[in-house]
């Protein structure tokens, strides 16, 4: 399989895609891995998470649920395989630990069996359509680059995971504000920043546009490079109650005490006149903040 062909498709209700870039980082050992899956990995856990009660024990659940979720797995020299389903747990852990797969891509619940889907295009019809899907943010280190000095790239230290701490405290505590949810869970992308899933029955069955006006809600800084100017957007004279929520609450303190000091963001003109290009007026920022 290409890559175009693995990645046609992908984007069905997702706001971060999986994606193949750096699948296997340096150093991997593989024999580790079949460790791992062997005695380590929660596939029972997994399994419960993702049935969301559908797991044949309950009267009324849906049987089908858990084989209609599509799996992605990246093997050994860079292998691709989509649509992978399972009917229960033990086909799961059979397929892994027989593929070893060194990558786990966690896709939509499909409308019919993934693995089928081209018995249901025979037919004519077009049934075959993503219906669940996990709301899910990805966070990377990197995207913090124009503000930290320790580190570059995929590389973190104590000195800059600060700002990953920032970044959860922000999308949490909005996500339960101000949309309702609950079950949301963070966890380590396992390189270069964190992932958020969540996992209440009205998030998965977000549409792209409604999945979309989420990440809008949450954007304000513009993409640019090196010689682009005005990267922070705050648009409007009065300060949107999530983005003061957020600086009262979460950003002023760890700011000041955390990476004021161990970023040195403000030691030479040359840094702080690089945070000053990024906000398209600084008089105007100050006075949405402080009055």
């Amino acid at each position: 399989m290409t890559k175009e062909e693995a990645a046609n498709g992908r984007d069905d209700m997702v706001i971060d895609g999986p994606g193949q870039a750096n699948a296997v980082p340096d150093g991997f050992n593989s024999n580790y891995l079949r460790i791992y899956y062997g005695k380590l990995f929660p596939l029972a856990d997994m399994f419960k998470w993702m049935s969301y009660g559908n797991d044949g024990k309950h009267p009324g659940c849906d049987k089908s649920y858990f084989g209609r979720r599509e799996f992605s797995f990246t093997l050994e020299n860079d292998i691709y395989i989509r649509f992978q389903s399972f009917n229960s747990v033990t086909e799961l852990e059979n397929s892994i630990k027989e593929k070893c797969p060194f990558k786990i891509d966690i896709g939509p619940v499909y409308s019919v069996d993934p693995a089928k889907r081209h018995a249901y295009a025979q037919s004519g019809d077009n049934v075959f359509s993503p219906v669940e899907r996990e709301l899910v943010f990805d966070i990377d280190i990197s995207d913090y680059d124009d503000v930290r000095y320790c580190c570059t790239g995929a590389d973190v230290c104590l000195e800059c995971w600060p700002l990953m701490t920032i970044s959860i405290k922000v999308i949490d505590t909005s996500l339960r504000d101000d949309f309702g949810f609950n079950h949301i869970l963070w966890v380590y992308s396992g390189r270069r920043g964190v992932h958020c899933w969540v996992c209440d029955g009205k998030a998965r069955r977000l549409t792209n546009e409604q999945r979309m006006a989420i990440s809008d809600y949450f954007h304000v800084y513009k993409v640019g490079n090196e010689n682009s100017h005005k990267k922070i957007s705050l648009p409007g004279l009065v300060l949107h109650p999530f983005l003061a929520r957020s600086y009262t609450e979460v950003l002023k303190g760890i700011f000041e005490a955390k990476l004021l000091p161990n970023q040195n963001l403000l030691a030479s003109e040359e840094r702080y006149e690089k945070i000053l290009e990024m906000i398209p007026d600084a008089c105007k920022i100050y006075s949405l903040f402080d009055g």
